[in-house]
Formats: structure tokens, sequence, C-alpha cells
């Protein structure tokens, strides 16, 4: 197995966060969240793809390999585990506990890792609603849509946001959270701009489809 540095874990992690495993990811999309330039990201999918991680086209993006897949799952697993470690054991706040995570995922062993997820019990999802063992992510990514995609008029329960600290601390200030229920009133993408009606006390809250591309929803 290829070692890979901190910087090469964090494009993969976040290329199956945005959907990698089944669709190519724009660049610009993988830059955004980084927060640098394009081109930067065209040079480390080549290099990506040199180790057999990642497919890349010019133009259309990148996608996993099924052995990106994998490494980018254990990544996430140890991510994961850390924010439950730091939200239930050491007082985090949810919005605080990603930045640790991202310290300590890369120096992180398989044995650690383990041996923490014994400690914490075996849990099944991280704070954000991200589910922790490998064989569930798949299942976790089968079953959620955006909320971007989400079809006018139905009702959807709010079930995961991506690992972002800004993006969930957005989120928190719209007052959407895990687990909450909300019912997708108009999606007009003219105007970038999705309506969505919370359940229980009927207010509504209008957000970006740019931005809802990072919530994730599950049909009830």
């Amino acid at each position: 197995m290829y070692a890979l540095s901190p910087t090469k874990e964090d494009y993969i992690k976040i290329l199956f966060e945005l959907g990698g495993r089944f669709m190519r990811v724009p660049n610009k999309e993988v830059a955004g969240r980084l927060q640098i330039s394009p081109p930067t990201v065209t040079e480390m999918m080549h290099s990506l793809v040199k180790v057999g991680w990642v497919d890349y086209m010019p133009y259309k993006g990148s996608i996993l390999t099924e052995e990106g897949t994998e490494r980018a799952k254990q990544i996430i697993r140890k991510h994961r585990l850390w924010e439950v470690f730091l939200f239930e054991n050491l007082g985090f706040g949810i919005h605080d506990v990603h930045r640790e995570a991202e310290l300590l995922e890369h120096s992180t062993s398989d044995a650690v890792a383990r041996k923490l997820e014994e400690y914490l019990d075996y849990p099944e999802f991280c704070p954000h609603g991200g589910a922790i063992r490998t064989s569930q992510m798949d299942v976790q990514e089968d079953r959620t849509i955006t909320i971007s995609d989400a079809e006018p008029g139905r009702k959807f329960m709010i079930s995961r946001i991506v690992d972002d600290e800004k993006l969930v601390n957005y989120f928190r200030n719209q007052h959407l959270n895990i687990g909450d229920e909300v019912i997708v009133k108009e999606v007009d993408a003219d105007i970038d701009l999705i309506t969505l009606a919370i359940v229980k006390n009927g207010d509504e809250i209008q957000i970006s489809m740019t931005l809802g591309k990072y919530l994730f929803v599950e049909s009830i």
C-alpha cells in the first residue's frame, strides 16, 4: 500500500464526501472546499492518478477508484471516531471537533483506531451524522441525497452535514440540524435558491442550491 501524505489523504477524503465514489467531482468544488486554486487541484489529481486512487478527466473532474474509495473510508473512519471522542469525552462543541480531528486522523494507526472504536463502544455515527463503520458508509451514501437534488413537495429528514467547520456553523445558524424534518417547498435553479419548511414549527428557510449540496437528507 502506498503511503499518502496528509494533503493527499485530505483530497481523497473530500472526493468521497462530495460523492466521488459514484460521480466525477469538478476541480472547482474540491478547490472551494480546500480554499486553493483549481490548477493546484489538477496537479494533485495527476499525482493521485499515478498511485491508482483517482481517475481524472480534464474539464469533467475526478472519481475515486475502488482502491481510492477504500482508502478514503479508512481515513474518514478515523476522523469520525476522533470527533466522537472529542465531543463525548472532552466536551468539544460540534463546531470545534472537525478541526481537531483533522490533525489527529493522519497520525492514527489502524491499531489505535480499533482500540479507540472499542473504547467508544462502537459508535454508529459521528456528531455530524456520518456513518463510522466502513461497511455502513456505502449504505448511507446510497440512501441519502443532497437537499439540492430533493423533489419539491416531499418530506425529508436531515441525516448528515458535510464535515466542515464553516458549513456546520452555517447550517446551525440557519436552524438546520441533524434529525430535523423538513419539507422542500421550492427549488429554483435559475436563482440558486431552495425554500424549506421546518416541520416542527413551520418556519420557512431559504438556502442556496450551492450550499445545499453539502446537506444530506433521507426521504420519510
